[in-house]
């Protein structure tokens, strides 16, 4: 069944033959449909108000409990990135970057490399999406397929990134059942100017820039752009390339608008308007991916009294996802010969906000907040389906509408002076409605459901000492089926893959208990947990009987079975002295499926993508004359492209380096290298296509040029 009457005026107006050369047409959003009535972004706000503006990021977090706290008191499993460890890591985008924070799971292709729906985040061995991505507070993780695009965040515009891992849908609601990752862009506090570009293999370029203009104490702005390329590597093994396997190239672009605002000494106020759009020919002469995205946030941060604050923060996203998926021709060998056989259009509009009251005591209570907050989100997907003769056969449409409405509270408690009791619980509504599945065989009109769930965390740290602490937590969290899991379909000629509006949320129950040494220069944080989920979220082949006309094999997401994920996560900061510090981390998950009536092969083996053992570790030199000399290595056992472990993914070691010199006071040269001995590894062995080879040798240099 389809709904082709259903789609706009404006998607009409698109040539959908397959043709490779032809350019998604993107409209310009309207700024007055979305009025920023209320400004920015939480994090930022409370960072301003803290202490009266002069907090100092370095030593302060503001995740793991939605204020700014030391991360020497932080009562979590918290990692930080500075703007200094991003500049000294070979990388050309963020997950790059955080693949070698403990717990931390990625693909382990670079994302510009993976078709966008394969750039998973989760934590701590839960597999798949689930894990919140933050940009400035606002929502990264995709609103219909819950990726993450990180090319939506150029690596100069950082200032840190904040890994809080353990369940925080107490205070963070959807995603966040794995944990939170917040990423804060540079703030315009002061008038500056910045450009760099650079160069490097594999027709691989970069530039950025950056202006911030302090037009008085209460106004300062704003303006960053950037682009990056690259042409790419082919990814497909020698042995198995064929005539249209090509390199994935890949280009983005970015433009952000930012402002601060303090009228009166007690309000700050931010707005942020970001643009990305970006194109990659994924790896075949017609495979081709391309995304247009506008963000709109802001927020307001009032002052009550001396120990109070009142925030409140809204934000829109506008996005248009076209995705051009290839297939065979009938009698032609396979990567011989392609032709487009579906071309997926995907638009979907993001929506929310939130308003935060707290406040800090003396006494046994010693600060409180309370909040609520709204998301919306609306998506279709329409699906052009061709046969081998380019011509179009029919056309699929799956579409709905989530609502997500949250209230949640937080209490500090400290009985006695080295201890710390902190309590938060959210009550979570989440709606999925206006839904229609037309896929063939799909439902047609689907009737609205409603569900709710009520969250808690508690968690306790204790000072032993001044240097040591001991810290445990026990914790609820959900996951909400994505749209994409719900009502968007996928075909080939012969197979048809649906979602399901029947699913229900994921949810988890863990813990964990951990220490932490502050000891000067050395901090360090070792952690073991334990989490399950059940009503797992995966997929059940279809009988013979289920199948619509014309298809012979299939799936449908379900509900089934029931997962473990346990381990043990390390990390060790020392600054031995002035030239030289240090850093590691190491990673041990068993992540096991423990149920699975439809999948008897996979209970009790390593989840697919999931290495039990994972090892980091940098070593960053400075001169007295400036140069920087930072070699890091990472090293990753043996994991599985499936959970029937079946198809292998080899252990592999990759050393890289960065190297920069200052020329002068306001410039610098760098030199960044990838896979420095060109170690040749698998990195995805899904199953769904050929395996994907990882990034070979690449080096690339450039100049950065800074003016305050």
């Amino acid at each position: 069944m389809t709904e082709a009457h259903s789609i706009s005026d404006e998607q009409h107006q698109e040539d959908v033959r397959p043709a490779r050369n032809d350019k998604l047409e993107v409209g310009c959003y309207s700024f007055g449909a979305f009025v920023l009535f209320c400004t920015a972004l939480l994090p930022r706000a409370a960072l301003a108000l803290e202490d009266g503006g002069s907090t100092t990021l370095g030593e302060v977090v503001v995740t793991a409990t939605r204020d700014a706290r030391a991360l020497s008191e932080v009562p979590a499993s918290v990692s930080v990135i500075t703007r200094e460890e991003i500049a000294n890591t070979p990388a050309q985008s963020l997950d790059d970057i955080l693949r070698r924070v403990p717990s931390l799971d990625v693909p382990i292709s670079a994302s510009y490399q993976l078709h966008p729906t394969a750039d998973n985040v989760s934590m701590r061995g839960l597999g798949g999406i689930r894990a919140l991505v933050l940009l400035d507070g606002v929502p990264l993780n995709d609103p219909f397929f819950g990726y993450v695009q990180w090319n939506r965040v150029p690596l100069e515009s950082v200032d840190r990134v904040e890994v809080v891992r353990g369940g925080g849908a107490a205070l963070w609601g959807n995603y966040a059942m794995g944990g939170v990752i917040s990423i804060f862009t540079r703030a315009a506090d002061k008038d500056t100017l910045v450009a760099q570009a650079g160069a490097g293999s594999y027709g691989t370029w970069r530039s950025d820039a950056y202006a911030a203009y302090a037009v008085s104490e209460g106004v300062k702005l704003g303006i960053e752009a950037s682009a990056n390329h690259t042409d790419g590597f082919n990814t497909a093994p020698a042995d198995i390339r064929g005539a249209v396997n090509v390199p994935t190239a890949f280009t983005a672009h970015n433009v952000a608008f930012a402002g601060t605002f303090s009228p009166i000494s007690t309000l700050v106020a931010h707005t942020r308007i970001d643009f990305h759009s970006n194109e990659q020919n994924l790896n075949s002469v017609l495979a081709f991916n391309t995304q247009r995205t506008w963000t709109y946030s802001a927020d307001a941060s009032q002052q009550l009294g001396n120990a109070g604050r009142l925030t409140a923060t809204a934000f829109r996203n506008d996005s248009h996802f076209r995705t051009d998926n290839t297939d065979t021709p009938q009698g032609a060998i396979p990567g011989q010969a392609e032709f487009v056989q579906n071309r997926h259009l995907t638009p979907v509009h993001d929506t929310g906000g939130s308003l935060v009251w707290s406040n800090e005591f003396a006494g046994v209570l010693r600060s409180a907040s309370v909040g609520v907050d709204y998301h919306e989100i609306d998506g279709r997907d329409i699906a052009y389906i061709f046969d081998d003769a380019e011509t179009q056969i029919r056309t699929d449409i799956g579409r709905g509408k989530q609502r997500f409405v949250g209230e949640f509270a937080q209490v500090s408690l400290r009985p006695v002076e080295p201890l710390e009791l902190l309590a938060s619980v959210r009550h979570q509504s989440f709606d999925n409605f206006d839904a229609f599945d037309g896929a063939p065989g799909g439902l047609g009109a689907v009737p609205d459901q409603s569900a709710s769930s009520v969250d808690p965390r508690l968690s306790l740290r204790w000072a032993a000492t001044n240097e040591i602490a001991v810290r445990a937590a026990a914790y609820k969290a959900f996951r909400a089926p994505t749209l994409d899991n719900l009502y968007r379909a996928f075909a080939t000629p012969s197979g048809i893959f649906f979602g399901n509006p029947a699913l229900k949320p994921e949810e988890l129950n863990g813990g964990e208990i951990g220490f932490d040494v502050n000891r000067g220069a050395l901090r360090t944080q070792v952690t073991a947990y334990t989490n399950t989920v059940k009503n797992l979220i995966t997929f059940a082949p279809l009988e013979p009987n289920q199948l619509p006309p014309g298809f012979f094999f299939g799936t449908r997401n379900i509900n089934a079975g029931r997962a473990r994920s346990r381990g043990i996560e390390g990390e060790a900061d020392w600054a031995v002295d002035a030239a030289w510090s240090l850093r590691a981390g190491y990673t041990f998950a068993d992540s096991t499926i423990t149920e699975s009536r439809l999948d008897a092969a996979s209970v009790g083996k390593q989840q697919g993508g999931i290495p039990r053992h994972r090892l980091s570790a940098g070593l960053t030199y400075t001169a007295a004359n400036g140069l920087t000399i930072a070699p890091q290595i990472r090293w990753l056992s043996q994991s599985w492209g499936d959970n029937d472990n079946t198809l292998p993914v080899d252990a592999h070691f990759v050393a890289d380096l960065s190297v920069s010199y200052p020329f002068t006071s306001t410039l610098r040269g760098f030199v960044r290298i990838e896979n420095l001995a060109d170690r040749r590894y698998v990195a995805d062995n899904s199953g769904f296509e050929p395996l994907r080879l990882g990034t070979p040798f690449s080096a690339f240099a450039g100049l950065r040029w800074e003016l305050r």
